[in-house]
């Protein structure tokens, strides 16, 4: 049962391929996309609105265009979901998915990205949450530590033993990096159990979290209201360099249920997806906002690699572009 995780970078769209892009979905969404004061705020929520139609559209053969992906709304948590039907393409369908972004300074990567779990009878009762942070912060960091770590913890967002954590490091730059840390594993939770951050968050506690070198970490627990809970759910943190700043970069955090889980699910790689190359020209439609688009659906060979991966014995799409 896959765990599938992907990513877009929407640092270089510019006005004039927003334009386009927008003009390939719903029309009752751009109101929603482009209320946004700042261009990379609107960046932003456009490649999300992109990715989670591209994820249905990749898995239901009844959907052949962005717009068509049937997305919908939790109205109390605001969580996103899907309600496809039909065959699939490849023999799987999506149980859930979690969608996280980030807004980084000028020059750094602008990244969207969504994780997926699927499975041949998707029942829709397996869940999972994502979240990106960055590893680093845009001042010294100081203050940022004293407002979420100070007045023994005042700001209700960890608890005493992760206030001790993260303040045991020495300097101010390890401080801020366990914080993020700590943030993003208490974020994917919270979503993935449909509340977000309006819980209060010290019921949930995070225990032996360390600030880790190399791509991924596996080694938190997870304990809600004194009860320990790493025996449902499965976490992970993986590591995504940035552009600015020797060894900076970006923390993402999944936290899924276990259930279903494989050891090729837990290996898994984040995957890059093309905004043109892999959305726009095999789902965009016919002929939208001078991107050429075919009906039929063609894919890359990045985009071919990620169905093999979701399943290998899966149809043989054509891997060109058109």
């Amino acid at each position: 049962m896959p765990l599938l995780r992907i990513y877009l970078d929407v640092a270089s769209l510019t006005p004039a391929a927003f334009t386009s892009m927008l003009s390939l979905l719903p029309t009752e969404t751009h109101s929603r996309i482009e209320r946004y004061h700042f261009p990379t705020d609107r960046h932003l929520a456009l490649g999300s609105a992109l990715l989670q139609r591209w994820i249905i559209c990749t898995h239901y053969a009844s959907y052949c265009t962005l717009s068509s992906a049937p997305l919908q709304t939790d109205p109390a948590s605001g969580r996103p979901s899907h309600a496809a039907t039909g065959p699939f393409r490849n023999t799987f369908g999506i149980d859930d998915y979690n969608i996280t972004h980030h807004k980084s300074p000028p020059e750094e990567r602008c990244i969207v990205a969504l994780s997926a779990l699927s499975s041949a009878t998707p029942e829709r009762k397996r869940r999972v949450g994502v979240d990106i942070v960055p590893t680093c912060h845009r001042s010294d960091g100081s203050d940022f530590v004293v407002t979420f770590c100070g007045d023994g913890g005042a700001a209700g967002v960890f608890t005493p033993l992760e206030i001790d954590t993260i303040m045991a490091h020495g300097s101010v730059r390890e401080r801020v990096r366990c914080l993020y840390l700590f943030w993003a594993l208490k974020e994917a939770y919270a979503k993935a159990i449909g509340v977000g951050v309006v819980m209060d968050l010290t019921r949930i506690e995070f225990r032996g979290v360390r600030i880790f070198e190399g791509q991924r970490w596996r080694g938190a627990e997870i304990w809600v209201d004194g009860v320990a809970e790493s025996g449902k759910w499965y976490l992970e943190v993986s590591f995504m360099r940035g552009i600015l700043g020797e060894g900076d970069g970006f923390y993402l955090a999944i936290c899924c249920e276990k259930e279903g889980l494989t050891d090729k699910d837990l290996e898994g790689e984040w995957r890059e997806m093309g905004l043109v190359e892999d959305i726009v020209k095999p789902w965009g439609g016919a002929h939208k906002g001078g991107f050429t688009c075919s009906r039929v659906q063609t894919f890359s060979p990045r985009s071919q690699a990620f169905l093999h991966e979701v399943n290998p014995e899966s149809l043989v799409y054509e891997s060109r572009v058109t």
